[in-house]
């Protein structure tokens, strides 16, 4: 007997109701367990998520069956590592990155389901939440054409009205020695998940960001931010450090291509490249990726802006259109001020 039969449909579907129902229980004015349930419902919509684009892309979302034993489906580590391989992440959103968020959540869920968490880490774990429902939109749009904003306000999606900023949060953990250490050793596995994001050239705003009330970016997180201060006699601290322009967008318009090119596959772009795919996708208007200041005139990015996402062809489609677009233009502005009439050439 093969495989029994799963519709991506379905599996489509109830992803949709496990990330909406995280963030109706995330939002409730009152709530207990209120992370870890949230955590829970999001690592499954993820989980379900994967295996419709497995089953989509024709993959098979099952272990090899076993004597005896009824058909198991993949794990979510499987399902993460087979759309990784596969290269179905969706051109315009950061695998590796989005990889990176869910196994952090999936770690605090882990944790969750098999003993407990320490409280305070519902503080550590708000950016990975945040994040994680902006990609999960990006990422159900472009595989599915599902978007969570036509069942919930767009204001909903940040998770909670006010996020925890650029305030100090405390981390009130117990004092024992036991505590400290799960608190310590969450950390560090949230380190070590950032860390090979970046060493990867991921970029970490698709890893962990807070984001104010309007889906501004106003800082991306690394995993040097996880800054911990605890011990058998001291409460837990996070910082969240405020970060300015020179820390979050450092790298100018040559350092961006330098860095896009070492990470894709294809030929080398140019400044050209550069200027065309900014036409196109407008990432100069996106303050997450692209920083001018108010009297400047040049750019600083925070990342490589998915660059290294498209392929030579749609570069080479995008700068024959943005040629176009110029040559066009410069003909206008050419008859307007009298230089070219295209009439003289006209028959009489």
């Amino acid at each position: 007997m093969g495989a029994p039969y799963v519709s991506s449909r379905r599996l489509v579907d109830n992803a949709m109701s496990a990330m909406l129902s995280a963030i109706e229980v995330y939002n409730k004015p009152r709530m207990t367990y209120r992370e870890e349930i949230t955590v829970i419902a999001i690592v499954n919509a993820w989980e379900l998520a994967l295996k419709a684009t497995l089953r989509r892309a024709g993959q098979s979302i099952f272990y090899r069956k076993q004597r005896n034993q009824r058909y198991r489906s993949i794990a979510l580590d499987d399902a993460l590592g087979r759309v990784d391989a596969g290269k179905l992440w969706p051109k315009k959103t950061d695998g590796g990155a989005i990889l990176a968020n869910v196994k952090a959540l999936a770690e605090y869920r882990d944790r969750a389901i098999h003993l407990y968490n320490a409280p305070s880490l519902g503080s550590v774990i708000y950016p990975f939440l945040q994040q994680n429902v902006l990609n999960f939109r990006d990422f159900m749009v472009a595989k599915f054409n599902k978007d969570l904003a036509d069942s919930i306000t767009w204001q909903l999606l940040p998770l909670g009205a006010s996020a925890p900023g650029d305030a100090v949060q405390f981390m009130r953990v117990d004092k024992s020695a036991a505590a400290v250490a799960e608190v310590q050793d969450f950390l560090d596995e949230l380190r070590r998940l950032m860390d090979a994001a970046e060493a990867a050239g991921s970029d970490t705003a698709r890893v962990a960001t807070v984001y104010d009330i309007n889906l501004q970016s106003v800082k991306k997180l690394t995993s040097a931010d996880l800054a911990v201060a605890v011990s058998s006699t001291a409460t837990g601290q996070i910082v969240w450090k405020k970060m300015d322009p020179n820390q979050t967008h450092p790298y100018s318009t040559s350092d961006l291509l330098a860095r896009v090119n070492k990470r894709r596959k294809g030929r080398k772009l140019t400044s050209y490249d550069y200027a065309a795919i900014c036409w196109k996708e407008g990432l100069r208007d996106n303050q997450k990726y692209a920083w001018r200041h108010s009297n400047g005139s040049s750019y600083v990015w925070s990342g490589d802006a998915h660059l290294s996402s498209y392929d030579d062809k749609y570069y080479d489609s995008v700068k024959a259109e943005y040629t176009k677009s110029r040559t066009v233009t410069r003909g206008q502005t050419l008859r307007r001020h009298g230089v070219y009439d295209p009439s003289a050439d006209a028959p009489s």
